[in-house]
């Protein structure tokens, strides 16, 4: 078989290509959290972030306004000076779907997250801290006048 130096950089950068994805699959891409996201009751997000151990309270602050005039974007920032966060949860009580997202963090960066979520009412946003010490947990209710959920 006569092969081509044009044959053989083809063959040579799909093998690298194909390597490096699958090399990178499992380290780059986080774990898509499908329980947490198919649950409709505020209580099975919880358990499901939680994973049975009880958050304390203390040590996480979370930014929101007190009344949000569209509950299509509600600003949320979440913060803590807790060390060694792994990562930090976000849920909204009465949302059709309560669970919002999970950040997962790096420790050499600062603890803290900002999004906007959706709010179909007036509701607690919860933030969960997961630590190498353990879970800890805040609330801040947020009134909303005109609702973003369906």
């Amino acid at each position: 078989m006569n092969i081509t130096r044009r044959h053989a950089l083809k063959i040579g950068s799909v093998s690298a290509i194909i390597g490096t994805v699958s090399s990178l699959s499992k380290t780059v891409f986080a774990e898509w959290p499908a329980a947490a996201f198919d649950t409709t009751a505020y209580e099975d997000s919880y358990a499901a972030v939680t994973n049975g151990v009880e958050p304390q309270e203390g040590g996480v602050n979370i930014e929101a306004p007190e009344i949000a005039s569209n509950g299509a974007t509600v600003p949320v920032t979440v913060s803590t000076d807790i060390e060694n966060v792994k990562s930090i949860s976000v849920l909204v009580e009465k949302n059709p779907r309560p669970y919002i997202a999970t950040f997962f963090i790096n420790e050499n960066i600062e603890a803290t997250i900002s999004t906007r979520v959706k709010m179909r009412e007036t509701s607690n946003v919860v933030a969960i801290v997961e630590t190498d010490n353990g879970k800890f947990i805040a609330k801040q209710s947020v009134k909303v006048t005109a609702g973003g959920c369906a």
